[in-house]
């Protein structure tokens, strides 16, 4: 396990330089000098996969080759597993990852990439008192309002486990719901990311102005998937000022986008 922590992290360290470079472009279709990260891929190539996860062994498809092709990365005989941890070097944390790392006090969650924030989560996880403690907690405020999102209101009484396992059957149910549901987590991150904000220097966007602004959004006919979280801060901006920040709130946003 002590071996395992120690390749996972020096890994890591390598796997935050990339994101480091590339996580001001939000272009997913932007190609990137392969030469200049090419010792970040091969590490993401070499993480280990999870035992009992055998899909991660299954050939990398179609759609999967295309998404690296299109970002100027051409490898060939690539496994799912291995092709999803280079992707994942050029998108930021989903809402879980974020959820999960800041429960267990992770600094700087916001600005991970999803492969370092896979591996962190699984090697927190391989403690089973983190994995209680994990599930045992309180639904989250994002599988909450996931809950109210698809249901139409909010579910009571259930433990985080069976309120995402409930968020995920109704998924399944309303696929097409879901993946809007998807998009309006990635844009509340992207909202309240504290670069984002620093920018506006605007205080925490809440779910409830979030939401008025989103709304408005799409009646203006703009499609959930090509929205941005400045999107939905310039809206918000233009319905209430009152949101700019005091200037002690915006010294301490500038301080965690530093």
């Amino acid at each position: 396990m002590e071996i395992l922590s120690l390749v996972i992290g020096l890994a890591l360290v390598g796997l935050y330089l990339i994101h480091k470079s590339t996580r001001i472009n939000k272009d997913k279709n932007r190609k990137i000098n392969v030469d200049d990260f090419q010792e970040q891929i091969e590490q993401a190539l070499s993480l280990p996969h999870e035992s009992g996860a055998s899909w991660q062994n299954e050939p990398a498809t179609d759609l999967l080759q295309r998404d690296l092709e299109e970002r100027g990365i051409y490898l060939q005989n690539l496994t799912k597993g291995q092709a999803m941890n280079v992707l994942g070097l050029f998108s930021p944390p989903d809402g879980r990852q974020v959820d999960i790392l800041k429960h267990f006090n992770i600094p700087y969650s916001y600005k991970m990439n999803q492969t370092m924030a896979y591996y962190l989560i699984r090697e927190l996880f391989s403690d089973p008192v983190k994995v209680e403690e994990w599930n045992n907690r309180p639904p989250t405020t994002t599988v909450r309002q996931g809950l109210l999102f698809m249901h139409g209101n909010l579910v009571n009484g259930l433990s985080h486990v069976e309120a995402q396992a409930t968020l995920d059957q109704m998924g399944m149910m309303n696929p097409e719901r879901y993946q809007e549901w998807k998009q309006i987590d990635r844009l509340f991150l992207e909202t309240n990311n504290p670069e984002v904000r620093a920018k506006y220097k605007v205080r925490k966007i809440t779910w409830k102005r979030f939401f008025e602004s989103y709304e408005a959004l799409r009646e203006a006919g703009i499609e959930p998937k090509v929205m941005q979280g400045e999107h939905i801060i310039e809206h918000s901006l233009r319905q209430d000022d009152s949101i700019v920040a005091h200037a002690k709130i915006r010294d301490a946003i500038q301080s965690a986008a530093s």
